[in-house]
């Protein structure tokens, strides 16, 4: 360690300290993390799959949020898919994945969360506000589709905001939940020192104090364990990455025991917690295609 980054280490380390001793400073501290961990992640983004059909769509939420998306469309859809992006990301975020379905045949829809992209709202919540979004997108796909089988599929956040939005979900023929965190206590846990200080820890009960307080929700609440049960009779498949520090392979079995059957788990070897269809390759997509071809082709049969 060179001096310069010893010195902004100690730096740190003594700010941290006097916060932590001062009233006012550590609720000042908590309160600008925890706006920092639920900031929006505005973008403007654009389609670059020019060879098929696609359209701007846009639906609004029961709580008054507007959403941007994205419909597009092969020559003839055999089926629905509609996925769901992670914290910082945006549809433009599924593009890959919508590559590789459409090119298979099924129509894919994807809209930007809350506080993402073009959508509006004023701050994110880990996937538990975000449930509103997924009951609005589904609502407005069941409208516009009504005659053909829907399945989801969610990365990340978006996974969690499909467990959050279970009852709402159970319509569905097929549901992918990918790289999911088993609850927000872990997941917060398993980023510090990672892709957060290590110092946030010290303010953990502060930041948990003001969060819930500026969402309107509990952490207890914020956990997906708690309703991928409800998922039930929807088939379900789990992915993650064996390297996954956010989504560890053994907090997703941990999920994949708590879900009813019919449920798979698939771990992709090498693959972190952003790279997952980037490391599996043509391995993720022919476990995706293969779920999907297993899950809807009796939904297929019966339209």
């Amino acid at each position: 360690m060179n001096q310069s980054s010893s010195r902004s280490s100690w730096l740190t380390e003594l700010w941290t300290w006097l916060a932590t001793l001062s009233g006012i400073g550590y609720l000042f501290t908590a309160y600008t993390v925890s706006r920092w961990l639920t900031r929006t992640s505005p973008d403007r983004v654009s389609p670059d799959l020019p060879d098929w059909t696609w359209e701007s769509v846009e639906c609004q939420t029961a709580d008054g949020v507007r959403l941007a998306g994205w419909a597009a469309s092969p020559p003839t859809a055999r089926a629905t898919v509609v996925l769901f992006h992670g914290l910082r990301g945006n549809r433009g975020r599924m593009l890959s994945r919508m590559a590789f379905l459409l090119e298979a045949g099924y129509r894919c829809v994807a809209f930007d969360h809350r506080g993402h992209g073009e959508s509006g709202g004023r701050w994110t919540s880990f996937g538990y506000h975000e449930s509103r979004d997924v009951q609005a997108v589904l609502d407005f796909v069941r409208q516009r589709w009504p005659e053909q089988p829907h399945a989801v599929l969610g990365v990340s956040m978006g996974g969690a905001a499909l467990c959050f939005a279970a009852r709402h979900v159970r319509g569905c023929q097929a549901v992918i939940l990918e790289s999911v965190y088993h609850d927000l206590e872990s997941a917060f846990r398993n980023r510090v020192g990672v892709d957060y200080p290590a110092w946030f820890s010290r303010f953990r009960g502060g930041v948990i104090w003001v969060t819930e307080r500026r969402l309107g929700l509990r952490l207890p609440n914020l956990a997906p364990a708690l309703h991928v049960h409800d998922l039930n009779p929807a088939p379900v498949l789990f992915l993650t990455g064996s390297d996954d520090p956010h989504a560890p392979p053994e907090d997703v079995a941990r999920l994949h025991s708590l879900c009813a059957e019919p449920r798979e788990l698939r771990i992709i070897p090498g693959a972190g917690h952003d790279d997952v269809i980037e490391i599996g390759g043509d391995h993720y997509r022919r476990l995706i295609l293969d779920f999907l071809a297993r899950t809807l082709t009796p939904a297929l049969a019966i339209t």
